[in-house]
């Protein structure tokens, strides 16, 4: 681990960059990944397993257009606008019925509207509901292997890193492992950005015992290779506060 403070990882639209989050409801993934979202200039697709950011970014005054369930969603979303003078982001925000037989493949179909429409960020709350016993759907996973050639970026959160596509967590140019409390959960994300996995899980084990706390988490940079323990989230979510300030806070320990 190294004794520099972490560089500022850029939002890179263009390019995409994929954000993987895991760890307890409550833990900050949700707040990490907003934090991405409301710097993201270009159009969104928000995923809304638990349906509570449609209710956190409709209290905020973000401007989004539902995706209705079942067949009565798009076949496509409209061709973007960006770089004409007129051009206003869009975001779409999707809420699953979780109980229906259709649930998984549904979800894909609207992660399948971002995929060729040029620069987008899909956000995939609950990831675990769309990746589950190893099994992700086609559009998912196209995303996952080429989705930057379609300059996607993905946000991905989770509470249970152990039972999703591995992928998830070894193509996301950032990992973020909050209080992640089971082993297992642990030695995954280990295992898949290639750290030892008893250094990892000793590490995030002690981030909930004092001097820390339970909201102390890791970050992983896969470009740099480095591992870094940062503090607490900043407490303000709201706001128009862009993600180089949201990371500006942090220091290794």
């Amino acid at each position: 681990m190294s004794d520099e403070p972490p560089k500022v990882t850029p939002v890179n639209p263009d390019k995409g960059v994929y954000v993987f989050a895991s760890g307890r409801k409550g833990s900050g993934k949700s707040v990490i990944c907003r934090s991405w979202f409301d710097a993201y200039p270009y159009d969104r697709i928000v995923i809304d397993v638990t349906h509570d950011l449609h209710d956190d970014l409709k209290r905020d005054g973000v401007e989004f257009e539902e995706l209705k369930d079942g067949d009565m969603l798009p076949a496509r979303l409209p061709a973007s606008k960006r770089g004409q003078p007129d051009y206003k982001p869009k975001t779409w925000v999707y809420r699953p019925d979780g109980g229906a037989k259709t649930a998984i493949d549904d979800m894909d179909r609207v992660v399948g509207l971002g995929i060729n429409r040029g620069p987008t960020l899909i956000w995939i709350d609950e990831f675990g509901e769309i990746s589950t016993g190893n099994r992700t759907p086609p559009n998912v996973r196209r995303i996952l292997h080429h989705g930057r050639h379609s300059q996607i970026t993905l946000l991905l959160a989770c509470p249970r890193p152990m039972d999703i596509d591995p992928l998830a967590i070894s193509q996301a140019d950032l990992v973020y492992t909050f209080r992640t409390a089971v082993p297992d959960d642990r030695d995954r994300v280990a295992k898949n950005i290639g750290w030892d996995p008893a250094d990892f899980s000793r590490i995030n084990a002690q981030l909930a015992a004092p001097p820390y706390g339970k909201y102390w988490h890791t970050k992983y940079d896969q470009g740099a290779d480095e591992l870094w323990i940062m503090p607490p989230l900043p407490q303000r979510r709201r706001g128009q506060r862009p993600i180089g300030d949201a990371e500006d806070y942090a220091h290794s320990a």
